[in-house]
């Protein structure tokens, strides 16, 4: 099984959760349960059938220089949400995740390295987060804005597992990380209920977000 096939066989699914969690629960639970990693972990489990340990073991290295680029996505999309529209935030957020990896994914050598510096990243973009309600009520949304955000992300998984499987695995593990499932909910809440309701789903995605940096993709790395 490709890399491509899991993505459309885990997407549709994870978008349909997440959207089903956010409708009840509300925004931030949505980006809470947007936290695990849901695609990602499917991916590395094929990389490592298809191309062996070394290669296994280096794109898990890689994918940290894509979570500390998620982590520069969220800061810039929040930033800009309450005084910018949705496409300038996405661009700007997608610029910032695409520059930090290209820089990021030459420097990290080894899976510490990605960890402290995805600590330190991380703990600046909690203590500055931007102020939002976290208990907002989101009203009903038509029927037809599910199907448009499945479709949607099904679109980006295609153009971004294109570009991604021209690169090596470093980047490749990096760009498995960009955050198809989070362009997509960001860019609709922010479109159809606002931005606080963008924010606060953000927030929930990078207050748990440490589960993974710490104690799912280390031990990969580590003992695979």
């Amino acid at each position: 099984m490709s890399t491509l096939a899991v993505k459309l066989l885990f997407a549709p699914l994870f978008i349909i959760l997440t959207y089903v969690i956010q409708k009840r629960y509300g925004a931030r639970w949505g980006g809470i349960f947007m936290a695990v990693p849901f695609i990602v972990t499917p991916i590395l489990i094929v990389v490592y059938l298809d191309h062996g340990r070394d290669f296994f073991h280096n794109a898990v290295i890689g994918t940290y220089a894509g979570q500390v680029g998620l982590l520069f996505f969220i800061f810039t999309y929040t930033k800009l949400a309450k005084s910018k529209p949705w496409p300038i935030c996405i661009a700007a957020a997608t610029s910032t995740y695409l520059i930090s990896v290209l820089i990021l994914g030459p420097l990290i050598s080894n899976i510490w390295v990605g960890i402290a510096l995805w600590l330190v990243i991380w703990s600046v973009l909690m203590k500055t987060f931007t102020p939002h309600d976290r208990n907002e009520v989101l009203p009903t949304a038509p029927k037809w804005d599910l199907w448009v955000r499945i479709a949607s992300a099904l679109a980006l998984v295609f153009a971004v597992t294109g570009f991604a499987s021209q690169l090596g695995p470093r980047y490749s593990g990096a760009f498995a990380m960009y955050p198809v499932m989070t362009s997509i909910m960001s860019t609709f809440n922010h479109y159809r209920f606002g931005p606080n309701a963008t924010i606060a789903m953000m927030h929930g995605l990078a207050q748990y977000l440490i589960v993974t940096a710490l104690f799912i993709f280390p031990p990969l790395a580590i003992f695979v």
